[in-house]
């Protein structure tokens, strides 16, 4: 079995998030969406197939909608997702969901993450602690640890966004 994430990030929240599942999946290659871009077909190997992303205006960031569109998931078997966020709403997995049944797929499972953000209209004017990051990471990490194994059994997991409802 083979696992591929792909990955968006514009602060590295999301890419820690991906390269910390590859951690956990032995298998998985941890692969940038903007390098496959410039592609008209994007050929996919996985049988599980992951997209990381942080939230953008709600919903999915473009460069994601367009990677998905142009995908090739006929190896693919099971698809997951996971959005990065800063206190914001989120409805994008709707968007991926609607764009896979165009192709006869589904999204199996989502998640979201609360991660920090740089968003210069919501700065906070101070700096976290160590033992406050330490505290968020390890809520990550754990959370992780649960995701790697839903993911092994190809169980289909809908988290709802109950912070922002």
């Amino acid at each position: 079995m083979s696992t591929e994430i792909y990955y968006f990030s514009g602060t590295g929240n999301s890419l820690f998030v991906a390269k910390e599942l590859q951690k956990r999946i032995p298998d998985a290659a941890v692969i940038p969406i903007v390098s496959l871009l410039d592609q008209e077909v994007i050929q996919t190997h996985g049988e599980i197939i992951g997209f990381v992303f942080p939230a953008h205006a709600l919903t999915i960031p473009v460069a994601v909608r367009k990677f998905i569109q142009k995908l090739d998931l006929k190896q693919s078997e099971y698809i997951f997702a996971i959005a990065t966020r800063w206190g914001t709403v989120f409805h994008g997995f709707e968007k991926i969901d609607q764009l896979l049944k165009k192709k006869n797929k589904r999204l199996n499972s989502q998640f979201i993450f609360e991660m920090g953000g740089n968003d210069a209209r919501n700065v906070i004017f101070t700096v976290p602690g160590k033992s406050d990051l330490l505290s968020k990471e390890k809520v990550i990490l754990n959370k992780l640890d649960t995701i790697k194994d839903i993911i092994a059994a190809r169980a289909d997991s809908h988290e709802k966004d109950t912070e922002h409802t």
